[in-house]
C-alpha cells in the first residue's frame, strides 16, 4: 500500500491559496504529513519594474517577503505555523529547473490548483505535470475538501498497478468507496470490418470481466466493475459523467492508456480529465 507522507503544494499568492490549504488540511488530519512543502513559482516577468526597483531598499529579499506572504496564509488556515510546514520560493524563472528540484524531493504527491471561479488558463498546470515525474493531483477550486467516492478507471495497461495501490491507500484511510469503470471504446474507422459488432462488443465485454476478475483476486477490490460502452464522446467525458452521477469527490487516472503513443508526456485522456470544464478534483499517476 502506498504510503503519503510528502506533500508538494505549488501556490501562486491567489485567493485560490486558501482553498488549497483548506484541502490540504483535511488531508494532513488523515494522514499526517511528515512533510508539506509549499511552492511559489516566480515568473522573471512577474517581478515589476516597480517592484524590481524598490528591491535595493528593502530589508528583505524579494524571496523573504513572498515566504512571509505564504506562512500568514497557513497561520490563517492552520492556526499555527506548524513545524512539518517548509516554503519553497523559486525566483528563477525557469520552470523545468524547478520540476526538477521537485522531482528530486521524491514527494509522494504533487498538489495544484485549478481555476475557474477566478479564471486562469491551466497552462502552467499543464507544464508541470508534462515535466514532472510526480504523481499530480490537480484541485479546482469548487472542489470540497472530502474524499467518500474515488472513480477508478480502468484500461488493464501498464499504469493499473500503480493506480490500484495508491487508490486503496487513499481509501483506507479516508473510509471512501472505490468505484471501478471500464470504458468499452472502439474506434468508429474498424466498425466497416467489423462482421458482427454485437459479438465483438461482447467478446470485448467478456475480456473487460475476465482481467477484472483476476485483479480484484489480487487487489481486493469491490466485487462489480462498472463497464461503460463509449459512444461518440470521449473516454474522458464517459469517466467524468460517470462520477458525477456516482457523486465521486476523486478520480483517479493514470498518466497514459494503452491507445496513446509511447512518445507523449501525456495521455489524451488525462489531458482532457484537467480541463477548466472539469470540476472534480483528478489524481494523475505517473
Amino acid at each position: 500500500m502506498r504510503k503519503l507522507s510528502t506533500i508538494g503544494l505549488f501556490i501562486d499568492l491567489s485567493d485560490l491559496d486558501v482553498l488549497l490549504l483548506q484541502y490540504i488540511k483535511k488531508l494532513d488530519e488523515v494522514f499526517q504529513f511528515e512533510r508539506l512543502t509549499l511552492i511559489h513559482f516566480v515568473a522573471l516577468e512577474e517581478v515589476s519594474k516597480e517592484i524590481g526597483d524598490m528591491l535595493p531598499y528593502l530589508d528583505k529579499s524579494l524571496d523573504e517577503i513572498l515566504e512571509e506572504e505564504v506562512l500568514e496564509k497557513v497561520v490563517e488556515v492552520f492556526g499555527e505555523q506548524k513545524s512539518s510546514i517548509q516554503v519553497k520560493i523559486y525566483s528563477g524563472g525557469q520552470l523545468d529547473q524547478l520540476v526538477e528540484w521537485v522531482d528530486a524531493q521524491k514527494f509522494d504527491l504533487v498538489l495544484l490548483g485549478k481555476k475557474s471561479v477566478h479564471g486562469g488558463t491551466g497552462v502552467f498546470s499543464s507544464k508541470v505535470l508534462r515535466l514532472t515525474a510526480s504523481d499530480t493531483l490537480f484541485i479546482p477550486e469548487t472542489a470540497k475538501a472530502r474524499i467518500e467516492k474515488i472513480v477508478l478507471p480502468l484500461d488493464f495497461s501498464d499504469y493499473t498497478e500503480g493506480l490500484v495501490s495508491l487508490t486503496k491507500s487513499l481509501a483506507a484511510h479516508t473510509g471512501a468507496s472505490i468505484l471501478p469503470v471500464h470504458v468499452l471504446k472502439v474506434g468508429r474507422q474498424y466498425f466497416p470490418y467489423i462482421r458482427k459488432p454485437s459479438e465483438f462488443h461482447e467478446a470485448l465485454h467478456k475480456k473487460a470481466i475476465s482481467h477484472y476478475q483476476k485483479l480484484k483476486k489480487k487487489e481486493g477490490l469491490p466485487d462489480s466493475l462498472e463497464i461503460i460502452q463509449g459512444q461518440d464522446e470521449p473516454v474522458s467525458r464517459s469517466i467524468y459523467d460517470y462520477a458525477i452521477r456516482k457523486g465521486a469527490d476523486l478520480i483517479v487516472l493514470g498518466n497514459k492508456g494503452k491507445t496513446d503513443d509511447d512518445t507523449l508526456l501525456i495521455g489524451s485522456v488525462a489531458e482532457r480529465m484537467i480541463a477548466s470544464d472539469k470540476h472534480l478534483p483528478v489524481l494523475i499517476v505517473k
